[in-house]
């Protein structure tokens, strides 16, 4: 019979790959780095062939057998998670992996009310939370790496399959004194202030281009923010205003030098929903998560 590398052998390979650090790989695999370092050097063993370039110390350098295997182990390791996951299902169902990407703009403000409850509804599956951008989430669903997306829309999504939850309103942050307090605003009355955005990439910038009826000029656009948090603490400094969702809103206290002001009718708004694949052995299980979701939101 053939020694070939173990299941957590690869998984461990592959985390080391996407993070390029043997801490986070560790971390993201839930083991040490030293039994993370110690697999990898077995699989070199059994394999009979360098996965790791270690003459360069300071960073993660995969030799070409390395990259080669890379490719090998993200052709299989699917696949045999696939049957993993439909052997145990078979036998105890709403049990497995079940693998939920959320955006950035959402993963804060929403996580910490749903996790816990989903764990309690769904005890014997193993949520795997990916955080990324929504064209990230999309690639991955088409590739079959996550089962299922919490996002906003509207957004491109193609064959994917897409369910509305519910419609969340914009509220424009701006900084203190830049309009009476507590009047309600249309988007003309931020034409002549500087709009500040997220970076290009997450589906938010575009929805707040939308909502203020502008186009994406990044030219006139020099400060950018990686994150809402960052985005706050800039309208806080006076270097412009920008729209935030509901959920951040209801989520805290805005720093002192940010006013808070509601939108006339027709309110700016962006839907909150799920998308996934459909049609695989994880169906029933999505279906229910997605029940789930339903009622919770």
């Amino acid at each position: 019979m053939i020694n070939a590398p173990t299941f957590r052998q690869m998984q461990y390979l592959l985390a080391l790959h996407e993070t390029h650090n043997f801490g986070k790989a560790a971390q993201q695999c839930h083991v040490t780095q030293p039994t993370l370092s110690q697999a990898i050097v077995e699989m070199e063993t059994i394999l009979g062939a360098k996965l790791l370039d270690r003459s360069r110390r300071k960073s993660v350098t995969f030799t070409n057998f390395g990259l080669t295997t890379l490719q090998t182990i993200e052709e299989i390791l699917p696949k045999l998670e696939a049957l993993m996951d439909n052997a145990k299902q078979m036998q105890e169902p709403l049990s497995g992996a079940m693998r939920l990407g959320i955006i950035p703009t959402i993963a804060p403000y929403m996580l910490p009310q749903l996790l816990p409850a989903m764990h309690q509804n769904f005890s014997k599956m193993e949520f795997q939370i990916t955080e990324d951008m929504s064209h990230l989430l999309i690639e991955r669903l088409n590739e079959g790496k996550i089962d299922l997306a919490l996002m906003a829309l509207p957004y491109e999504t193609g064959s994917l399959n897409t369910l509305k939850l519910y419609e969340e309103a914009f509220y424009c942050a701006a900084p203190k004194g830049t309009f009476k307090k507590n009047v309600k605003l249309n988007s003309d009355d931020l034409n002549d202030h500087n709009l500040l955005l997220l970076q290009d990439g997450h589906c938010l910038r575009d929805h707040i281009l939308s909502a203020c009826k502008k186009a994406d000029d990044a030219s006139e656009q020099p400060l950018k923010a990686t994150s809402l948090q960052t985005l706050i603490q800039m309208v806080g400094q006076r270097y412009g205003l920008t729209l935030l969702p509901e959920m951040v809103i209801h989520q805290g206290v805005m720093p002192k030098g940010v006013d808070i002001h509601a939108f006339k009718r027709p309110v700016p708004t962006r839907q909150i929903g799920l998308v996934w694949r459909g049609g695989g052995y994880k169906e029933a299980n999505i279906q229910a998560v997605i029940k789930h979701l339903k009622k919770a939101l």
